[in-house]
């Protein structure tokens, strides 16, 4: 799949013709040799971190460990919320503007890194507002359990464009998926009791490599973007 656009499309190009494609459309620009000679020393342990994370992902995704893989999504998202806001900000040219952005992101109130990350990213420019705005489709109707998995995900996050119970489908908006995302794995991996949380049982995910086979795509899309925007504007001609 190529995840480099929005929505993500099955990849019909060769690796070297689609690595010289993303140089362009990304505006990274020069040579595939270029580009190597650039980023042979720079933030090589960010980036070797993330290219595990998603290598990791597709192992698990491919031996149909979707629950698995979807760990690996959160662990990416986790390593990029701090690191993508100050890359972004070393590259801009005009500091005066990054100055006010990233002074009004860390003096807000945010829980945390991934609080950070959620700020950063409602700014709208590291990643075009109208992309923001995009919206993804997570269909569930052909999961076996698909009316129990569509409403365990409509009781737990609310924040959806658009609802069809009648297919089992929900619409998200691109720049909502991280919360989906941390509201899910929240929900899911605890089950405390005490804390009055409504935490997802083992009765009603029937089958959680069912389950997150049919949301890990969406939100591995969002990841893909994030990640591929960081290089262009690392990178930048």
């Amino acid at each position: 799949m190529d995840y480099s656009s929005l929505p993500a499309s099955t990849q019909t190009k060769t690796p070297a013709v689609a690595v010289k494609d993303f140089l362009v459309s990304y505006a990274v620009g020069g040579s595939v040799a270029r580009f190597v000679k650039l980023t042979r020393a720079d933030n090589r342990d960010f980036y070797r971190d993330i290219l595990s994370e998603f290598l990791n992902y597709y192992i698990q995704a491919a031996r149909g460990n979707n629950t698995s893989a979807f760990v690996f999504l959160y662990r990416i998202l986790e390593r990029i919320s701090y690191s993508v806001p100050l890359l972004y900000t070393s590259t801009q040219s005009d500091f005066r503007g990054t100055f006010k952005d990233l002074k009004a992101i860390l003096n807000a109130d945010v829980e945390g890194e991934l609080g950070l990350f959620k700020k950063f990213l409602g700014k709208g420019k590291f990643i075009d507002p109208l992309k923001l705005q995009v919206v993804q489709k997570v269909s569930l109707s052909t999961a076996v359990g698909g009316a129990a998995y569509y409403d365990l995900t409509c009781n737990r996050f609310s924040n959806f464009s658009s609802k069809d119970p009648a297919i089992h489908q929900v619409e998200i908006k691109f720049s909502d998926i991280p919360e989906f995302l941390i509201t899910i794995r929240n929900r899911f991996f605890h089950l405390r009791t005490g804390d009055g949380r409504e935490n997802i049982t083992a009765n009603e995910m029937l089958d959680s490599d069912e389950y997150f086979g049919k949301i890990n795509p969406v939100i591995l899309s969002f990841l893909a973007i994030v990640t591929l925007q960081t290089i262009s504007a690392k990178y930048h001609v």
